[in-house]
């Protein structure tokens, strides 16, 4: 059983909005943060770069025996994600076969996507076209910092949101990502990590406002500190059971691969 690698532990580090709470004071932690997005981290794992991290829910339930849950921690919203959009110059029924431009950081939602296209309105699927580009007749997924910029402004006459989307049709949340960790980790090596999420929850909870705006000065968002609380209260970080059903209802509903077209 490993304990620690040298350097201490490895922990993957989403910049992101919807994950303020996890990292608040966590430039202090006696661990590495390594910047990753959902859509890097399986790769990073497999390279043995990252000891514990956020992993986007359905590359977890494709490889998740060596990679167990860390607690029930993760990120869930249920009826509006608020950073989870679809935009379109077409209502979400009109495209049947359209293709769609999607940002990198996407893993989950792109399946979810999949599945509500394909389950919720029978539509035939296009090509999903990693990178975005500036034709503004071209639907294009975004989220988190990307879709509440765009939203800010107001481009496209249809914005959908996928856990309202989501919700309408199975009635779970989504869990887009849950914290897990190394199988081969000795329980006593991840405690720091335990500890310091814990104490991030807390100093969010008691203090969100101070929280959002240190994380607006240090990656340079633009969004008023009071609409990204706001889009926060949408989320849940310490999953219930509601999130639980939701995972295993992503795991019966979601396509396992999606071909992607650069």
């Amino acid at each position: 059983m490993s304990t620690m690698r040298e350097g201490g532990l490895r922990v993957g580090h989403f910049q992101s909005v919807p994950w303020i709470p996890f990292y608040v004071g966590s430039e202090d932690w006696p661990m590495r943060r390594v910047p990753c997005m959902s859509s890097t981290v399986l790769a990073m794992a497999d390279a043995g770069l990252l000891d514990a991290t956020p992993m986007a829910t359905v590359d977890w339930l494709a490889r998740g025996e060596p990679w167990p849950r860390l607690g029930g921690l993760g990120l869930a919203y249920r009826q509006r994600a608020g950073s989870v959009l679809l935009f379109s110059p077409r209502p979400i029924h009109e495209l049947d076969g359209a293709d769609i431009a999607i940002c990198d950081e996407t893993a989950t939602s792109l399946r979810v996507l999949h599945a509500i296209l394909a389950g919720k309105y029978g539509l035939r699927i296009g090509r999903w076209r990693r990178g975005l580009t500036a034709d503004p007749s071209m639907p294009r997924l975004l989220i988190q910092d990307q879709a509440v910029e765009e939203a800010a402004r107001g481009r496209f006459p249809h914005v959908h949101d996928l856990g309202r989307e989501w919700w309408e049709w199975q009635g779970t949340p989504v869990v887009s990502a849950i914290w897990v960790h190394r199988r081969d980790l000795a329980d006593d090596a991840l405690e720091p990590l335990r500890a310091g999420l814990a104490a991030s929850l807390s100093r969010y909870a008691a203090q969100p406002d101070l929280a959002i705006e240190r994380h607006c000065a240090r990656h340079g968002v633009a969004s008023p500190p009071a609409a990204l609380r706001a889009l926060l209260g949408n989320f849940e970080f310490e999953l219930g059971e509601a999130a639980e059903a939701g995972i295993r209802r992503m795991a019966q509903v979601l396509p396992t691969t999606v071909p992607l077209q650069a």
